[in-house]
């Protein structure tokens, strides 16, 4: 089997160093180049012929940024951004994402990053996963700011769209949730996989892009109609019987920080059959086994395809559980998700009817 050839672009020479020291470990990746700038990478990427290339932002001469530009205009192959835990530079990972990045790896804190050891195991993995990535689908679309409507509040709505979504998801969710005008009754919740001091950026961009007012979730807030939360990076997000966030490190034996199988696992339990479970691209099999729980409490359940899908694990591991009602591709999971909410409305409505007669 041939191995992934690797180009690492950062302007330290510790961290070229270190970036390919760890993906040298793994038989199966071979680090073909380093690159100090980005011009440096666009005069080697011809030469070396990289299958995935690892881009670092903030570089002289030549930023990650207009280096990607020019990657994807002249030689469109998976770029991994690594990037530093600064606000400044999340808010600019997000959006290279928006310009073609397949995904992005945080530089722990500290001026040298000594300590990058500590991400060896996700670097490598999400490197293998980009190598398997085809391009044609990851879509481009130009993004408008919304205004939000001053919403009247549902203090205790009365269904749930709970959204789990890793590799490939911020640019997804947004897609999607920027084709939803926000339900009244209806509350909107995200675990995205993504590292502590992004979620807050991410928050931002998803109350920025879409109709609905965003927030990152923090713990004890009510739920409101209307409104979506996200959960923050490092931290698992669930609702409480009382309609509440509760925002915890507990279990701390989970993969992913936030899980979405946790957040999933709570809404089956608390909505019930007012509840809708989405699972979107991603690594793994993170809330597969508690979407099959929202689909046997009553919900509805709904898969991205593997048309769309970045990366098909986490919609493929749901699927072949059997727990996903509905599978569909990217592009038309706004509709399904408010299809959804429309047959859970009706079908609470002839219930009532039934009742009643």
């Amino acid at each position: 089997m041939e191995k992934i050839k690797v180009l690492v672009v950062d302007d330290s020479a510790l961290m070229r160093k270190m970036i390919s020291e760890i993906l040298m470990s793994d038989p199966e990746i071979e680090v073909v180049g380093k690159a100090r700038h980005g011009l440096d990478a666009l005069e080697k990427i011809p030469e070396l012929k990289p299958d995935v290339i690892t881009l670092d932002i903030n570089m002289p001469i030549m930023d990650g940024v207009k280096a990607l530009k020019q990657i994807m205009a002249k030689f469109p192959r998976p770029v991994i951004i690594v990037s530093s835990l600064t606000q400044d530079e999340a808010d600019i990972t997000f959006e290279v994402l928006d310009l073609g990045a397949v995904d992005y790896v945080p530089k722990p804190s500290g001026t040298i990053s000594l300590d990058i050891k500590a991400i060896s195991e996700e670097i490598i993995q999400k490197v293998k996963e980009a190598a398997k990535i085809d391009l044609a689908k990851i879509t481009h679309k130009k993004r408008s700011h919304f205004v939000h409507r001053l919403l009247t509040v549902e203090d205790k709505p009365k269904y749930v769209v709970a959204i789990g979504i890793s590799t490939g998801g911020p640019k997804t969710l947004i897609d999607i949730l920027s084709e939803i005008e926000p339900d009244l009754e209806t509350v909107y919740l995200v675990a995205q996989h993504i590292p502590p001091h992004f979620s807050c950026s991410l928050a931002e961009r998803l109350n920025k892009y879409t109709p609905i007012p965003f927030s990152q979730a923090t713990n004890g807030e009510p739920l409101k109609g209307g409104h979506g939360y996200l959960s923050p990076g490092g931290w698992h997000m669930l609702v409480t019987p009382d309609r509440r966030i509760k925002v915890t490190k507990h279990p701390l034996n989970t993969l992913f920080h936030p899980s979405v199988d946790i957040l999933f696992k709570s809404v089956a339990e608390v909505f019930r059959n007012r509840a809708i479970g989405v699972i979107l691209t991603g690594i793994g099999s993170d809330g597969a086994n508690n979407l099959l729980k929202i689909k046997e409490a009553g919900g509805i359940t709904i898969a991205e395809s593997e048309e769309t899908a970045i990366v098909f694990g986490m919609p493929a591991a749901a699927i072949e559980l059997g727990a996903a009602q509905i599978v569909a591709p990217a592009y038309n999971i706004a509709s399904e998700i408010k299809k959804a909410i429309f047959r859970l409305r009706h079908r609470e409505s002839e219930e009532y009817e039934r009742g009643a007669a």
